[in-house]
């Protein structure tokens, strides 16, 4: 029993990468991308191919980071260079990545039999396999939470919030709608070609079909996170995304417990977004801030 939440933990830990790249395109950037789930697997076929070619995780990884980023790089550049709406744009790159993903592991799976050596020199905390990837998982996602809160506080992001906040403002201002959007949805996608990559080395093996409802999942993580914490401020917002990955994929391993059945995880999945929105919609006094966001 103790070992489904931790598991559960550790795969909330793992997707999120995922959840924080959603975070940054839906609430700073205020762009709706589905790009997402071509990154997702791009960046867990990408590190999963390199890894079984004995490059080194790290470098697989930041291998990864960089393909996301060149996903979200092409969606930007389609969205602002072409005039393509931003749902379509995301889905025309979203249906080339399923084919740039299958070319470049050359099978639908990849299999990685041994986990990362550098997870093996980790304390287990008494817990095993599980504790290791627990500790590592969370150093990552630490790291993740304080560039990103680092990031968001310097002028190129406070350029983006201004962006999403206010386009219109921000171009009086001199900030480049073109470049602060390109580039503000390239980092989004790299982190969650990070999750991508992290969820594959997890479980296991990568799959050409591994993205596919991870938009979902995201904004799952994004909105239970929000409900729970009701953050005021860019980096308790963070920690709130986090958090509500791990509630997130709690409550799918909550629903397995009950007996629900695997096939039946979509609508699951669906149930507890619909909850979770309309938990956000419940003024709680001292809690609730009609004024803004993050």
């Amino acid at each position: 029993m103790l070992s489904i939440w931790i598991g559960a933990f550790d795969q909330g830990l793992a997707y999120a990468g995922l959840a924080l790249g959603v975070y940054v395109t839906l609430r700073v950037l205020n762009f709706a991308d589905i790009t997402v789930d071509g990154s997702f697997a791009l960046g867990g076929g990408s590190a999963a191919l390199l890894i079984s070619r004995d490059v080194a995780p790290p470098l697989a990884l930041l291998a990864a980071v960089a393909l996301g980023a060149l996903a979200g790089a092409v969606t930007g550049l389609i969205h602002t260079r072409l005039g393509v709406n931003d749902l379509f744009a995301g889905i025309l790159t979203t249906t080339g990545l399923y084919t740039v993903t299958l070319r470049l592991m050359g099978r639908s799976n990849i299999p990685l039999t041994d986990p990362p050596l550098a997870i093996g020199h980790l304390p287990d905390l008494g817990l095993g396999p599980d504790g290791q990837w627990a500790l590592a998982l969370l150093l990552v996602v630490a790291g993740l939470i304080g560039f990103l809160a680092l990031m968001l506080a310097t002028d190129l992001g406070l350029a983006l919030r201004a962006l999403g906040n206010n386009p219109v403002m921000a171009r009086a201002n001199g900030i480049s709608t073109r470049r602060g959007l390109t580039v503000g949805i390239a980092a989004g996608n790299g982190l969650v070609a990070l999750a991508g990559a992290l969820v594959a080395l997890y479980n296991g093996f990568a799959d050409s079909a591994m993205g596919i409802g991870s938009l979902i999942l995201g904004l799952g993580a994004v909105i239970v996170g929000e409900s729970v914490l009701r953050p005021r401020s860019v980096p308790m917002a963070l920690l709130a995304v986090v958090v509500g990955s791990v509630l997130f994929r709690a409550m799918i391993a909550l629903a397995l417990q009950l007996g629900m059945e695997p096939v039946d995880l979509k609508l699951a999945t669906a149930l507890l977004l619909l909850a979770a929105l309309a938990l956000g919609r419940v003024r709680i006094p001292g809690l609730s801030d009609p004024g803004g966001r993050p």
